[in-house]
């Protein structure tokens, strides 16, 4: 009782305090130590010796000999210096006869690439080609229309391709395609692939080559040697030809008449919260008016979109100038006789 007294005075709690901190301070004191001595260990460094040295080892290697040295045995002299540490050969002179030195072997380039060769599957331009981009004249030979677009493009060069000196197509080849509609222009467009046939006396006559290119309009006076403005642009430019021109007043009168039928129905009064209005009675007199003006609407609507589809389609006659963009590099060296297959890459390169 006297101790737990002692504690609950002023002097027993500061000798409790005190206590406390003596006991915190030993604590600290061992922790901070410790911690010294493993620092101290981490980066503790080892004397090095003073006698300590560096140790070479000599080891006796037999000296390489390239491919076209003398065999062994023969003089030490014919060695390479390299080997032996005497100086390079010299001429020497030795029973009357002079002895020259062995020259040294050519050493090979290394290289993960041939250097001035190609590949064997590389190809090559013939001499006889034209590059990217040529623009060869022609004029159709049947009549294109947009309503039958199975009808192939078939022309005729009108103008000789020559590149740098050599003649590429003459004048007079043939050239074949595939037209698609574009009515949005009233054009008939003609793109993707394009056979030119040879069609002359020299030993490429009917010599076939595919190319692609795209079909562009030409418009070009004979007589003044002047473009018009849409020379090059895409496309064939013909007449628009009208089917039936009795459509248009069909669609008209079909229509009037609904009007009519709509206008002949009686009408009733009646009276709501926004006002008087007006609302067809239920006679039968209105049944049939109202049963007449939806058949002529539908009547009126089919009418339309036959003109729509079938109103009007575009023509380009025979004898239209245009012109074939090669939209790659002509190699006269790629074409073929009796080549089978340009059907089904026609076909396919034709198809959207």
């Amino acid at each position: 009782m006297r101790a737990l007294a002692f504690l609950k005075s002023p002097s027993g709690n500061l000798a409790l305090f005190l206590g406390f901190v003596t006991v915190g301070g030993v604590l600290l004191y061992q922790s901070n130590a410790r911690a010294k001595a493993q620092v101290g260990q981490m980066t503790k460094v080892e004397a090095v010796e003073p006698g300590a040295s560096v140790t070479s080892i000599n080891r006796v290697a037999a000296p390489f000999k390239p491919a076209g040295s003398p065999p062994a045995g023969d003089n030490s002299a014919d060695a390479p210096a390299e080997a032996t540490g005497a100086e390079p050969s010299r001429p020497s002179v030795a029973r009357g006869k002079t002895v020259a030195s062995v020259p040294k072997p050519k050493v090979l380039p290394i290289s993960l690439f041939t250097v001035g060769k190609k590949s064997p599957d590389a190809s090559e331009l013939s001499k006889t080609y034209a590059p990217f981009g040529r623009m060869i004249p022609c004029q159709t030979v049947v009549t294109l229309e947009s309503s039958k677009l199975d009808t192939p493009v078939i022309g005729l060069v009108t103008e000789d391709v020559w590149n740098n000196g050599r003649l590429i197509i003459p004048a007079g080849a043939e050239v074949h395609g595939k037209a698609s509609l574009d009515r949005s222009r009233e054009r008939i467009a003609a793109s993707g692939k394009w056979v030119i046939v040879w069609r002359d006396s020299t030993d490429l006559n009917g010599t076939e080559l595919v190319t692609s290119g795209i079909a562009l309009d030409r418009e070009k006076d004979d007589a003044s040697g002047e473009f018009g403005l849409r020379d090059g642009s895409a496309g064939l430019v013909g007449d628009l030809i009208r089917t039936d021109n009795l459509q248009e007043v069909k669609l008209f009168a079909s229509t009037f008449l609904a009007g009519v039928a709509s206008g002949f129905q009686q009408l009733q009064t009646q009276s709501t919260a926004f006002g008087v209005t007006q609302i067809v009675t239920g006679t039968g007199r209105n049944a049939g008016l109202q049963g007449t003006a939806d058949v002529l609407n539908v009547y009126a609507r089919q009418i339309q979109e036959a003109i729509a589809r079938d109103g009007f389609f575009v023509r380009v006659p025979a004898g239209k100038q245009f012109y074939l963009y090669v939209t790659q590099t002509i190699d006269q060296a790629e074409g073929t006789r009796g080549n089978r297959s340009n059907e089904e890459i026609w076909r396919k390169g034709n198809e959207n």
